[in-house]
């Protein structure tokens, strides 16, 4: 009698059925409509990389049978640089592209974590400037309309405010304490390392700086480094955009800092109050082509439509359509006659 088969997967891995699977459909179709609608085309990415870059605590190797590292796909953003980096070097010029499929992020067992995300982003390359920036914000808005997101808010931040206000060879765990929007924990690195009062002043009110647009004046209160005060005055100059263009739902957070050696300018993120993680979020990153030899300003987002799925209920894949029983030929050609028709059938055991 042969052996019975394991019927588990690994731990954090990904198994959908059902309604949420049909919903996460949905989702994934009413994404890409708007990503296409904004003029994107699509790009089908390696899902292994052999020169994978980004946080090796994350990545998961495997080697192949001719003895070949590889990595799985952690991060698409750093993948799809480096697809459009060839195609760039072939035809420099602005490309506007989305995509969709999974990374994998390791997490420790027994945290519940998950390892598989599926994902839907896009990334605009040789688009620069505050439009784009705006373009953005606004297609992540609609997005999460299209969705039937309701409630969700996008938290806007500056990669710059956070460099300017650090300084040089600053001590990662004031990061951490940024991060984690301590003040306390913040004045007391800042004690440690002999920070200037001015500076130490600045890194303590960071986790506070969170609001509408007043936050800009909060800011300038403290007396920015020149560095703070140009990205500052980016931020604003994207608020004016955006408020012209009719965005609501957005928060300014001048103490984000999560990725920000990722980002050069504005990144944001986007959050539901039934979902404890982002949605998804994105920002600006004209730094990220240097490692091929490229100077490309780009801009892009990504969505996790696992975590979108938790934040709506709509679902127009529901399986609702008409109930045909498998009852002989005649039922069979009223169910072809039927999808003739765009109708929307179950063909059921009879």
């Amino acid at each position: 009698m042969p052996e019975r088969a394991n019927l588990s997967f690994p731990q954090g891995t990904e198994l959908v059925f059902g309604p949420q699977a049909s919903r996460r459909q949905y989702i994934t179709d009413r994404l890409a409509e708007v990503m296409r609608g904004w003029g994107f085309s699509e790009i089908v990415l390696p899902g292994l990389d052999s020169d994978a870059a980004g946080d090796e605590t994350e990545l998961y190797h495997l080697t192949d049978r001719e003895g070949r590292r590889l990595a799985l796909r952690s991060d698409f953003t750093r993948v799809a640089a480096k697809a459009l980096a060839l195609e760039l070097r072939r035809q420099p010029r602005q490309i506007g592209a989305c995509y969709e499929g999974t990374v994998y992020r390791f997490a420790p067992s027994g945290h519940g974590t998950r390892v598989e995300h599926t994902q839907r982003g896009l990334e605009w390359v040789n688009a620069r400037g505050a439009i784009f920036d705006a373009a953005t914000l606004l297609i992540a808005l609609e997005c999460l309309a299209a969705c039937g997101v309701q409630g969700a808010v996008i938290v806007i931040g500056h990669a710059g405010f956070v460099h300017a206000a650090l300084g040089q060879g600053f001590d990662r765990r004031l990061l951490e304490a940024i991060d984690h929007k301590n003040p306390t924990r913040i004045a007391e690195l800042c004690r440690r390392a002999g920070v200037p009062a001015p500076q130490a002043a600045l890194l303590t009110e960071l986790p506070l700086l969170t609001g509408g647009p007043e936050v800009f004046t909060r800011a300038r209160a403290l007396g920015l480094p020149q560095g703070a005060e140009a990205a500052l005055s980016e931020l604003e100059a994207l608020h004016q955009l955006l408020a012209q263009c009719g965005a609501s739902g957005l928060i300014y957070d001048l103490g984000e800092v999560r990725r920000f050696d990722y980002y050069s300018g504005f990144m944001f993120k986007a959050y539901h109050p039934q979902v404890g993680e982002e949605l998804g979020g994105g920002g600006r990153y004209d730094r990220l082509f240097d490692r091929f030899g490229l100077s490309v300003p780009a801009v892009g987002l990504g969505f996790n439509i696992a975590r979108l799925a938790d934040a709506t209920d709509e679902n127009a894949y529901a399986a609702n359509g008409q109930a045909i029983r498998a009852a002989g030929i005649e039922a069979l050609k009223q169910a072809v006659a039927q999808r003739a028709n765009g109708t929307q059938i179950r063909l059921e055991d009879a």
